[in-house]
């Protein structure tokens, strides 16, 4: 069997490669020794001893795991507290559910994508091969920079929840401790990281189930303490947040709309990461069949468990308690801490300790260290794949020979490396002082979100040329026809879905920034002009580095959007290792009653 290593499927993106080589033909005189030992030794130099292919040893317990586990971070156990401050709890829901389905939207697109074309590198695939080369690059480039970013921002929040408790373990080497494990979990072979992310995401779902279990007996009243709940929607829109007294900066509905917006672009950190799933598909065992399917069932775990821990959590906490974290605000955090926001900040411990159970928030911040160290575990691993499937796709052959090159055991130790040493960043907090802590997990996780959601734009704008395309060729690939639907996926509603996600990527992107620029026009009480520059710098640096290096590239290249002319084998993918008569087996439509079980196997 020849060896599934990653494709060239850009042509023209920077060097002319060749699809795999042929299988070895198998000897003509196997009763002889020779032959026989000859055909092994061709085999191992083939298999063994290549270092430019990645090992196809993920199965989809292991795929979903490692997008489950890089989905669930910090976001619903952190950031959601600064959410509920700026919302209410009835504010931060609806931010939940819009967040939701702009990953909805673009779910759906990269589903029914994958299902046609289950190639490695799918996310640069999709705009390289149905939009533009140039698009395609920028993409892959941008989704490297927003996961080291994310790998950073994690990191830090981890190395914060390290100073719980009292003692002289430091940032520092807390900071160190955590980024010489993740590489370490990285570089240990796909096969064994996938089997850690399997068990990762099985604990994550068992923390966030006992939650929502905890909210439930909370609210009928168990616990010493009385709980002091607040549902509702805040007032109008505030930079800082509410506390007891505190007027709107703008009142009214215009300020709750705006604050809603707001609330949802800060959510939007909390709900991506559920397209990691095609970023395995170089070392998925049966890309055609696990990757469909794991793109239309696995974002809807960590959204369904979002919607209703924030439902819960909000039922049972006050969101004009100051022990939850406000923005800009530091003068009621404790001294010992200096600005560092560990889980007493978090909704779900303050609801606890006004339940007066006191066993619980040490606990519960060693969860959400082992989840934040996860998550950016994930991110690493997202982030190493992207760079090494551009090194190999490099026109210059030093970078294809260094950093697009594996270990003996397929490993991509050089690529693991370069996208390892960003998280020198997160050292950045450990001179800082007060709230810098929290402003850097800020400034992080915004040059995360914004550059995501280009890339985001970028697939629905893909999938409305895939479906443009699919109409131009009928003859070739019918989608309405029913052998399209038992051998591909196939979305309903569509273009709308693909046309509201690109719609409010778009919006999302260039409306992201519109709360610091409110602030240093306002000059809001409270908010440091600052502070408001770092937010407004952050918020468009990802999108205007994406609109620079797609420009560039085009400039350079000179590239030019695909003609549909251009498409017409793109339907035809050579680098998936399955057999095509087991397809309808694996990835047919399955009976309305059979869903329910079909499901229930995909999460295992």
């Amino acid at each position: 069997m020849p060896p599934s290593g990653t494709n060239a499927l850009f042509q023209n993106f920077s060097i002319d490669v060749t699809s795999d080589p042929e299988p070895l033909a198998r000897p003509q005189t196997p009763d002889s020794l020779q032959d026989r030992g000859s055909s092994a030794l061709r085999w191992l130099s083939h298999e063994v001893f290549r270092k430019d292919c990645l090992d196809r040893k993920l199965a989809r317990h292991h795929i979903t795991g490692i997008a489950f586990s890089g989905a669930v971070g910090i976001g619903i156990f952190q950031t959601s507290s600064e959410i509920i401050a700026l919302g209410g709890p009835v504010g931060a829901l609806l931010a939940f559910i819009f967040a939701g389905l702009v990953i909805f939207s673009v779910m759906r697109c990269l589903a029914e994508m994958v299902s046609v074309r289950p190639v490695a590198a799918p996310l640069i695939d999709f705009p390289h091969t149905f939009v533009d080369e140039s698009l395609g690059f920028t993409v892959g480039i941008m989704y490297w920079l927003a996961n080291c970013m994310s790998m950073v921002t994690l990191t830090i929040a981890a190395a914060m929840f390290t100073q719980y408790w009292p003692s002289t373990f430091g940032m520092t080497s807390a900071t160190f401790v955590l980024l010489l494990a993740l590489f370490f979990m990285n570089a240990c072979g796909v096969e064994l990281y996938g089997r850690m992310e399997w068990v990762f995401k099985w604990l994550k779902i068992a923390l966030l189930l006992g939650l929502c279990i905890l909210m439930i007996i909370i609210k009928a009243g168990v616990g010493s303490g009385r709980v002091d709940s607040k549902f509702e929607i805040s007032p109008g829109y505030s930079p800082t947040g509410f506390i007891a007294g505190q007027a709107p900066s703008i009142p009214g509905t215009g300020g709750r709309i705006l604050m809603v917006w707001t609330c949802t672009t800060m959510a939007m950190f909390q709900f991506m990461g559920g397209e990691m799933v095609l970023v395995t598909a170089g070392e998925a065992k049966r890309p055609m069949r696990d990757l469909p399917i794991a793109a239309r069932y696995m974002y809807l775990l960590p959204v369904s468990f979002y919607l209703v821990a924030i439902l819960l959590v909000g039922l049972n906490v006050n969101y004009l308690d100051p022990r939850i974290y406000h923005s800009h605000v530091t003068w009621f955090l404790e001294s010992r801490l200096e600005g560092i926001q560990t889980a007493a900040r978090s909704p779900f411990v303050v609801v606890v300790e006004n339940a007066g159970i006191k066993t619980l928030p040490g606990f519960l911040d060693a969860c959400f260290l082992f989840s934040a160290l996860t998550a950016a575990n994930s991110a690493l691993y997202v982030s190493s794949r992207t760079l090494f499937t551009l090194a190999q796709r490099s026109s210059i052959s030093s970078i294809r020979r260094t950093i697009g090159r594996t270990n003996n055991g397929h490993t991509p130790l050089a690529a693991i490396t370069i996208s390892f040493l960003p998280g020198a960043l997160a050292f950045l907090a450990v001179r800082s002082k007060e709230k810098v802590f929290q402003e850097l997990i800020h400034v992080f996780g915004r040059l995360y979100t914004g550059p995501v959601l280009c890339i985001y734009a970028a697939q629905c704008l893909a999938f409305l040329r895939f479906k443009s395309a699919i109409s131009y060729y009928r003859r070739t690939i019918d989608r309405d026809s029913e052998a399209y639907r038992k051998k591909h996926y196939r979305a309903h509603w569509q273009p709308l879905w693909a046309i509201l996600g690109l719609t409010l990527c778009t919006l999302l992107m260039f409306f992201s920034g519109w709360a610091a620029i409110y602030d240093l026009c306002a000059k809001s009480p409270g908010v440091d002009q600052g502070d408001s520059i770092v937010d407004l710098l952050a918020s468009y640096l990802g999108p205007f580095l994406f609109i620079t290096i797609l420009i560039s590239y085009k400039l350079v290249k000179r590239t030019k959007i695909r003609e549909m002319e251009d498409l017409r084998d793109v339907w035809y993918v050579r680098d998936a290792p399955e057999k095509t008569h087991d397809l309808p087996r694996m990835t047919g439509r399955r009976k309305p009653r059979n869903r329910f079980f079909e499901f229930l196997r995909w999460v295992r």
